[in-house]
């Protein structure tokens, strides 16, 4: 079976085992969702955007980090792509259920996309390319994005940030992985500098970069961590919860944020057209 296949069967079984398990971080989600809308309207012209592409529909899928539906309600002509079959369905389910135009869902795969040249102005990649197996898939993928976006649109993505003082070496990820402790395959990813170095040879201008989410790996203790604080106190510490996320962002204005901040997050606009 090719890569591809590989890739995308994965990702429906993840989505299966999803389902049945019912995975849920309602404080977390809901942090995710608020922290990827402020980031977004900061760093782009949502309403202004002729056509947005968002690279994966995971979130969307399973509602609680969605916050592609918010967007849609500024701007509807979106796009946006999966390589899963499973997660693309249930996405479209979940956009039918916030009234949400889903008839641009499309199921491939990010290094390979069925658009145009420069038929693109806004593009959203939220932590997907830390889920491809090597950095030249992560190249190739950034290549494509690159050819789709016009000349002057941007591109606003975020990747694990391998600065955070508690990332692990990645034979520790494969260990993870192979123990069943993480739901579905971790990728490679590029530190700042390389992803910087790379985004500037393929024709874009980083304008912008940061770190977010401000709390330590692993990210299954911290999620088992939520869970047993909000049932034992039986929902009353969730306000208390909020605050205390909060006041963790606070870290993303200290120079010490790319040692703190699990994601990268980065804010490219692309200058010439793309040679690939």
């Amino acid at each position: 079976m090719s890569k591809l296949g590989n890739r995308a069967e994965h990702w429906d079984h993840v989505a299966r085992e999803w389902v049945q398990k019912g995975y849920s971080n309602e404080l977390l989600a809901e942090h995710w969702k608020k922290v990827h809308l402020g980031l977004i309207s900061r760093w782009a012209d949502i309403p202004g955007a002729r056509r947005i592409l968002k690279t994966d529909l995971f979130a969307e899928a399973f509602r609680l980090q969605q916050f592609l539906f918010d967007i849609a309600q500024a701007n509807g002509k979106i796009v946006g792509i999966d390589v899963s079959n499973e997660i693309v369905a249930l996405a479209k389910k979940s956009a039918a259920f916030y009234g949400s135009d889903a008839g641009k869902y499309l199921c491939c795969d990010v290094r390979q996309l069925p658009l145009q040249d420069n038929s693109i102005d806004l593009i959203i990649s939220e932590s997907t390319l830390d889920h491809l197996s090597s950095e030249a898939d992560i190249i190739a993928a950034l290549k494509e994005l690159g050819r789709v976006l016009r000349v002057g649109g941007t591109l606003i993505l975020t990747m694990d940030n391998k600065s955070n003082f508690t990332y692990p070496p990645y034979f520790v990820v494969r260990l993870w992985m192979q123990l069943g402790l993480t739901p579905y395959f971790i990728g490679r990813t590029l530190s700042l500098k390389k992803l910087t170095h790379n985004l500037e040879k393929i024709g874009f201008d980083v304008a912008e970069s940061t770190a977010i989410f401000h709390y330590p790996h692993p990210d299954g203790l911290i999620r088992l961590l939520e869970r047993s604080l909000r049932k034992l106190s039986r929902g009353k510490l969730d306000n208390a919860i909020r605050r205390g996320l909060a006041l963790l962002d606070r870290l993303e204005v200290k120079r010490t944020r790319y040692l703190t901040g699990r994601y990268i997050a980065v804010k490219a606009v692309k200058r010439q057209a793309n040679q690939c």
